[in-house]
């Protein structure tokens, strides 16, 4: 891996201690700045996984519609480049997102998918956060 790529890994690495310490713009804009850098070298993964953690950066922001779209675009990828566990974990991010514009019916289904992935690739912890998160989709639904 090229100096640039690594650079992309600490600036996404760096991002999430951001995120950590609850300092949210910074973590934007290093999550935003990895992702560009793994967009320039080719490596779709690190894009994927940057889109995913600026996502819940932006989440944190109240920023939700952004949230959405880097969650979606997150799945997306991750999907393509066959991290099914990343892929879940982009879509259970998705969820969240969507229950908190409102939007049960599609939160349940992205809470349904995270489930399955996580249970296909055996991660028990990811699987029950998945379904704690469905109970909470389908009681926000209600009436």
């Amino acid at each position: 891996m090229g100096d640039q790529a690594n650079e992309g890994i600490a600036l996404n690495s760096f991002g999430v201690t951001l995120q950590e310490t609850r300092r949210f713009d910074e973590a934007i804009i290093a999550f935003k700045e990895a992702a560009a850098i793994f967009q320039e070298t080719g490596y779709r993964h690190g894009v994927g996984t940057a889109l995913n953690n600026l996502g819940t950066a932006l989440k944190e922001m109240r920023r939700f519609d952004k949230a959405l779209g880097a969650h979606q675009d997150a799945a997306a990828i991750l999907r393509e480049t066959g991290d099914r566990h990343g892929e879940g974990m982009a879509l259970g991010n998705l969820g969240v997102a969507l229950r908190e514009v409102g939007q049960f019916d599609e939160a349940i289904s992205a809470h349904q998918d995270a489930a399955s992935i996580f249970r296909e690739t055996r991660d028990d912890h990811g699987e029950q956060q998945a379904r704690s998160n469905l109970e909470l989709d389908r009681a926000a639904r209600e009436p």
